[in-house]
């Protein structure tokens, strides 16, 4: 039918076996480590952003409640109690911006993820925290960005 002539043996070359060959392991392992690095210190850089932030709240008369508190949702970097008013911030750190602008990462997905995680967490204090649960009349989202050494904070971002 215009298919040609099919052997019945598979063809192989003089002398191989017909056990499959193994796959070839690539020299990847040299450039993983330096990811490793990379990531590690895109990880201490915001680590250390984190805490600049929760130290400048606290100076400001803010109360730290949690930090990275995680739900299956998304995550909180920093929450803090000011008042009566729940405040989440959003802390991003770059060392300088020439891919952009820390606060253009705070995408409307991520903003979406935050309120989320943000709801999560009030759940998590009515259940473990009711006194600290009652005394939360509003909610405030703040973006810090941390460029290099310098700080930005802006309250009610989003």
């Amino acid at each position: 039918m215009g298919v040609g002539h099919v052997p019945q043996e598979p063809i192989r070359t003089e002398g191989a076996s017909a056990e499959l060959q193994r796959l070839k392991h690539r020299r990847t392992a040299a450039k993983r480590s330096v990811d490793r690095g990379i990531a590690a210190r895109r990880n201490a850089r915001g680590r250390w952003a984190e805490e600049c932030v929760a130290r400048w709240y606290a100076q400001h008369g803010y109360t730290v409640i949690a930090r990275n508190f995680r739900s299956r949702r998304g995550e909180l970097d920093v929450v803090l109690l000011h008042g009566t008013a729940l405040v989440v911030c959003e802390v991003k750190a770059r060392a300088n911006n020439a891919f952009g602008f820390a606060t253009e990462a705070v995408t409307p997905a991520k903003q979406l993820k935050v309120r989320r995680a943000t709801f999560d967490f009030v759940e998590h204090l009515r259940v473990t925290d009711a006194a600290l649960h009652s005394r939360i009349r509003s909610t405030r989202f703040d973006v810090a960005t941390m460029t290099g050494v310098q700080l930005e904070v802006l309250p009610n971002a989003f």
